[in-house]
């Protein structure tokens, strides 16, 4: 096994967890400095990056399963983009 396959899921999981770190940011600012609707969007985008925190990691540990036992299974990821915008969009209209 290569290592640039190792390395290329570390990377997808640093992404992810940049990702879920601005939104978790952005979500300590709205709880910081907002009145009790912005707090109540922080309390909600807090939420939305600990489950996209936990979600990559759930990923990542199952991507290097995969790499180490070779099943002929897929690596990419179908269902978490999608979640992720269903998710962000759903915590926008509310």
């Amino acid at each position: 096994i290569e290592p640039k396959i190792y390395f290329a899921n570390e990377r997808t999981f640093i992404n992810w967890l940049q990702f879920a770190a601005f939104i978790l940011m952005a979500s300590l600012t709205l709880i910081n400095f907002g009145d009790y609707t912005s707090k109540l969007a922080g309390g909600v985008f807090f939420g939305i990056a600990m489950i996209m925190s936990i979600y990559a990691f759930g990923r990542y540990r199952y991507r290097a399963w995969q790499i180490t036992n070779r099943p002929r299974l897929r690596y990419d990821d179908l269902y978490g983009p999608i979640g992720l915008c269903v998710l962000l969009v759903g915590a926008l209209l509310v």
